[in-house]
């Protein structure tokens, strides 16, 4: 593809200007190529085997994987199990750098821009068990599209909320990790997405930087003493990024930490400045666009990591008010170490850590999702949630049926589906390949399919 008549000209004079003309050739010329196509494993729910034949690892991703064609995920059971992510391999550089920072111990983390999902589910990855997540998004539709997500992901130790930062910087020195990857002009993603190339403009590019900048300020609030801001961007321009590295450096003293990856498979230093950063450019790096700096705030993190230690509020009070027979389901379908809360009508598994982050979340933040649903109360029973299905805390109680690829893929598009003779009664697993894809209720001469309708499979051309 001709770049002439593919970039505009306004942004190739502005980053020749600012990376200089022969790198911002190589960028401009892989730009108008074809984007790579990568995946990243769920380390809680790891295959056994390949996903792909001929994938290949990302270098700076021990999880991460290039294929060698976009083959259609959609019809892959084990995406919808959680085992894998597809993301860009930029992106994925969020997982071995998070794991580098925070050590082996338990951490409270927050992704304040989180949808829809995978930068969120790379810090999961590297997060020890124990750790609790805050995952943000201010649009709601995007909100509802990061809860199925992280649902599917199953990490129990996580909320889900859908308000301003500004709200959630009340929290203040709750974290001790803040992900921001930021709103931008998305530079990064021309040869993946006409639109960020038809609405590129000089004012765009100062309206996201002055966003940015009030995201920022609200994260650092969030920061504990010595807890770590990451600040991300998908583009190129030096005024959404290395600027706005210095400035955090400037005006709240963050000291800026060096990952080591810069000079490493392609990936390019800060393009001005002092400040240590990354830069992932199509034509140097095998993935789009992503700009990321790493900083940490001064002071000793052990204030914030007591943080993580159990609190119960009215805890006692709600379970009284749920049957006790309905309770006992509940328990014997959870792993031990979560406490049952009773929420508008369903349970809800929460630990401890997420427990202590729900009673310091400030009143008039819309909550999405906290722990783990285990079910829906209707009268005298308990119908066992999907959510549940997908969560590692999940205990080992239900009787499991293992499906064929048909019969998985029928099952995700909520068909009706034949389950073999001798099935016990009642709830049982729908299982691909040992992992959990939802709930079926054998009914005996016929079963109930209990997969969300909202998550359902649409395409029916069952096809690899």
């Amino acid at each position: 593809m001709n770049e002439d008549n593919f970039l505009p000209e306004g942004f190739k004079a502005l980053i020749s200007s600012e990376i200089g003309q022969d790198r911002a050739e190589i960028l401009f010329s892989a730009l108008c190529g074809q984007p790579e196509t990568s995946v990243r494993i769920n380390r809680r729910k790891r295959p056994e085997q390949p996903l792909y034949p001929g994938q290949t690892r990302v270098p700076w991703c021990a999880s991460g994987h290039y294929l060698p064609e976009r083959p259609s995920f959609t019809h892959n059971p084990l995406l919808h199990a959680g085992a894998f992510y597809v993301q860009d391999a930029s992106s994925m550089a969020y997982e071995d750098i998070v794991s580098s920072l925070i050590g082996d111990s338990p951490i409270a983390a927050c992704d304040l821009c989180a949808a829809p999902g995978g930068k969120t589910t790379a810090i999961l990855n590297a997060l020890p068990d124990g750790s609790v997540m805050l995952a943000n998004e201010f649009t709601p539709s995007r909100a509802n599209i990061l809860k199925e997500n992280l649902c599917k992901y199953g990490y129990p130790d996580l909320i889900v909320t859908n308000t301003d930062t500004s709200r959630l910087s009340a929290m203040k020195g709750r974290f001790d990790l803040v992900a921001v990857d930021a709103p931008c002009s998305g530079e990064g993603m021309m040869r993946k997405e006409e639109t960020a190339r038809s609405q590129w403009s000089e004012g765009l590019i100062r309206q996201c930087s002055a966003l940015q900048r009030e995201i920022i300020g609200n994260a650092i609030e969030m920061l504990a003493p010595g807890g770590y801001l990451i600040f991300s961007t998908c583009t190129f321009n030096t005024i959404e990024d290395e600027d706005n590295a210095a400035w955090i450096a400037d005006t709240f003293g963050l000291e800026p930490i060096d990952t080591g990856l810069a000079g490493k498979y392609g990936i390019q230093p800060q393009a001005k400045g002092e400040i240590p950063c990354l830069r992932f450019m199509p034509g140097f790096t095998r993935g789009e666009g992503l700009f990321l700096a790493v900083f940490r705030r001064s002071g000793d993190t052990s204030g914030c990591r007591n943080n993580l230690k159990p609190k119960k509020k009215g805890t006692k009070e709600r379970r009284e008010k749920t049957d006790q027979r309905i309770m006992s389901a509940a328990k014997s379908w959870i792993k031990d170490d979560f406490d049952i809360i009773s929420h508008e009508g369903s349970l809800l598994a929460v630990s401890g850590a997420t427990a202590s982050l729900l009673d310091a979340i400030p009143k008039g933040v819309r909550i999405i999702s906290a722990g783990t649903e285990i079910g829906e109360i209707k009268g005298k029973d308990l119908i066992p949630a999907h959510a549940l299905a997908m969560s590692t805390a999940m205990a080992d109680t239900f009787p499991k049926v293992e499906l064929s690829r048909e019969d998985a893929l029928q099952y995700l598009a909520k068909e009706s589906i034949q389950l073999p003779e001798g099935t016990p009664r009642g709830y049982v697993a729908a299982t691909y390949q040992g992992f959990t894809l939802g709930f079926l209720k054998n009914l005996g001469n016929r079963s109930n399919n209990l997969y969300p309708s909202e998550y359902r499979i649409r395409d029916k051309k069952f096809n690899h």
